[in-house]
């Protein structure tokens, strides 16, 4: 009779332990899907930060000269601006970059792509 109070004890305790370690990893996979951090990179590693195509999306939204639209459209002719790219552009033009580091990378893009559209089709 005390060996199979023991044994429901022990069973009871495995069980806990089992519902812990499932909540446990439960936890781990909700906060890894919150705080990917492949969300705010491109897949391309050659590609720029996010924080540098939102820069951009505000220099064009602000009136931008023929200069700086010309440069960009060189920049962005293979759909891809790399942080060389956008270095040559910082050097004659006066863009104010993001210290938002939590700026996620698709939309980014997707909005600076979107705007560099509406300056193409707005083109006289």
């Amino acid at each position: 009779m005390i060996k199979q109070t023991h044994i429901k004890t022990f069973n009871k305790l495995l069980l806990v332990i089992a519902a812990a370690i499932v909540l446990y990893c439960i936890g781990i996979a909700v906060y890894v899907h919150y705080n990917d951090p492949d969300k705010y990179l491109s897949s391309n590693p050659d590609e720029a930060m996010p924080q540098i195509y939102a820069a951009l999306t505000n220099k064009l939204e602000s009136n931008p000269s023929k200069d700086f639209l010309n440069a960009v459209g060189q920049a962005y002719a293979d759909q891809i601006i790399t942080e060389q790219e956008f270095i040559l552009l910082t050097l004659n033009n006066d863009l104010t970059i993001s210290n938002d580091l939590f700026l996620e990378f698709k939309p980014t893009k997707k909005q600076f792509h979107k705007t560099w559209l509406n300056h193409q089709n707005t083109k006289p």
